[in-house]
C-alpha cells in the first residue's frame, strides 16, 4: 500500500492480480467520502445497480491502495478493471475522476497499424527499407499539408497489396530504383479483378512518392491503367423495407432508421450529430462534414421521432455532459459519440444494412429526376456519386459512369 507522502521512485506497470483476491482493510473516511460521491454520480446518470457496484469495487480497491486523495492513473484503473473481470462502466469512472481533477489520462499507445507498418518495413534490407520509409513519411504528411495525411490503416493495406511483388523484388534487387515498367506490369497482371486495381493503386502511390523524393529516375508506373468493375447502386426488395419503423423498438432506433431511410444519412453523420445541430424551430438538422455543411429538412414523421427521442434522452439522462444527439448508458457520462457498431446494429432486426437502406433512398429519388444537382442538394452527396445514381436509374442516358 502506498502511504501519504511517499514518493514514487520510478513508474512501472502494476500487477493488480494479487490484490483482487486479497482481504482489504476497512475503507478510511476519505475513501468512504469518495465512494459516496461516486454513488451520487451513478444515481444521477441512471446507472444500473450491477454496473455501479462492480465499478465502485474497482474504485474502492484503488482508493484504499493508492489513497483517496491521489491523482489516479487511467492506466491503473483499466488494468485493475481487467484484473477484476469487471463488467462495470470503466469509462464512466474515468469521466467521474476527470471531472474531479483526480485523473492522469492514459499514456498514448502506438497505433496497431503504425506498429505493423514499422515492423514490416524493418524486415526489408536497409536500402529498400529506407525507400519504403520515405514513402510512408510522404503519405503521413511530412512533405505536404497535414490535413491530407494518409492514415496508417490505409498504409497498412497498401503494404499488404504490395507484399508479394516487394518480396520478389527484394530477392533480385538491392533498391527499388531497379524496378522496371515490365516488373510493375507483371505484378499487376498476376492478380485479377479488384485485387489488380488495389495493387496498381499502391504501386502508383509508392513510385510517385519516390520520384518526387528523387530516389528513382523514372516512375515505372507511368501509363499504368487497370480498369475496375464499377459496382452500381442496387434497390432493396420492397418487402424488406416495408414496415421498417414498425419492426423497430425504442425512440433512438426509430430515429436512426428514419434518418437513413428517409434522408439517406450515413453512419458517420449520425454519430457526429450534436444537440447544437438540431434546429427545432426550423425543423432542420445541420450535418457538418469535412468538405462542407448539409441541411436536412425534416418531414413530419422524422420531426415527431426526433421530438420523442429528445424527450426520452432528457428523461433518462437529465444531467448528462455528452453533447451528442445520440447517446447510450455507456456514453452518457462522457463526451464521446456512440460507437460505430451501435449505429449499424439498429438495422439488424429488420434484416437490412444502413448502406443498403441509404442507397435505396437515393436511388428512389434518382428515378424521379434526371438532374444530379437535385440529388446533391437533397442528400449532400458529391456530383460524381449523384451521376452514378442517375446512370443507374436512367441507363438510357448512356455515356461512361464517372469515377
Amino acid at each position: 500500500m502506498q502511504h501519504a507522502g511517499q514518493l514514487t521512485v520510478f513508474e512501472t506497470e502494476r500487477d493488480w492480480r494479487p490484490l483482487v483476491s486479497a482481504l482489504l482493510p476497512s475503507s478510511p473516511p476519505s475513501a468512504m467520502a469518495l465512494l459516496a460521491d461516486f454513488a451520487r454520480h451513478a444515481t444521477e446518470h441512471r446507472w444500473s445497480q450491477p454496473s455501479h457496484e462492480s465499478t465502485a469495487r474497482v474504485l474502492r480497491m484503488a482508493a484504499i491502495w493508492l489513497g483517496a486523495d491521489t491523482t489516479f492513473r487511467e492506466d491503473d484503473l483499466r488494468a485493475l478493471n481487467r484484473a477484476c473481470h469487471s463488467a462495470g462502466r470503466i469509462n464512466g469512472l474515468v469521466a467521474f475522476l476527470s471531472q474531479r481533477g483526480q485523473l492522469l489520462p492514459a499514456t498514448p499507445r502506438r497505433n496497431r497499424n503504425e506498429a505493423f507498418v514499422q515492423r514490416t518495413i524493418a524486415a526489408f534490407p536497409p536500402r529498400i527499407g529506407d525507400e519504403l520509409g520515405t514513402w510512408v513519411r510522404a503519405l503521413r504528411g511530412s512533405t505536404r499539408s497535414h490535413h491530407l495525411a494518409t492514415d496508417y490503416g490505409s498504409i497498412r493495406r497498401y503494404l499488404v497489396y504490395l507484399a508479394t511483388p516487394l518480396a520478389g523484388w527484394t530477392s533480385s534487387y538491392t533498391t527499388l530504383r531497379q524496378v522496371t515498367a515490365a516488373d510493375v506490369t507483371s505484378a499487376v497482371a498476376a492478380v485479377k479483378g479488384s485485387r489488380a486495381h488495389e495493387r496498381a493503386v499502391a504501386l502508383r502511390s509508392l513510385f510517385r512518392a519516390l520520384k518526387h523524393a528523387k530516389l528513382v529516375f523514372v516512375d515505372p508506373t507511368r501509363g499504368l491503367h487497370v480498369t475496375r468493375r464499377e459496382l452500381l447502386p442496387s434497390t432493396l426488395v420492397r418487402d424488406r423495407l416495408a414496415g421498417l419503423l414498425d419492426v423497430s423498438t425504442g425512440p433512438a432506433n426509430r430515429l436512426v432508421l428514419a434518418l437513413a431511410a428517409l434522408h439517406a444519412t450515413n453512419g458517420t453523420d449520425l454519430r457526429n450529430l450534436t444537440l447544437s445541430d438540431v434546429l427545432l424551430t426550423r425543423r432542420q438538422l445541420l450535418i457538418r462534414r469535412p468538405h462542407g455543411r448539409h441541411i436536412v429538412h425534416l418531414d413530419d414523421t422524422t420531426a415527431a421521432l426526433l421530438h420523442a427521442w429528445l424527450r426520452c434522452r432528457h428523461r433518462r439522462w437529465p444531467r448528462t455532459v455528452d453533447p451528442h444527439l445520440l447517446i447510450t448508458q455507456q456514453t452518457a457520462s462522457t463526451t464521446d459519440p456512440v460507437c460505430t457498431d451501435y449505429i449499424y446494429k439498429r438495422f439488424t432486426p429488420a434484416g437490412v444494412t444502413l448502406r443498403a437502406v441509404r442507397a435505396d433512398r437515393i436511388l428512389d429519388e434518382a428515378r424521379e429526376t434526371e438532374d444530379p444537382v437535385h440529388l446533391v442538394r437533397v442528400f449532400g452527396i458529391s456530383v460524381t456519386t449523384a451521376m452514378k445514381y442517375i446512370h443507374t436509374a436512367h441507363p438510357h442516358r448512356g455515356g461512361p459512369i464517372p469515377r
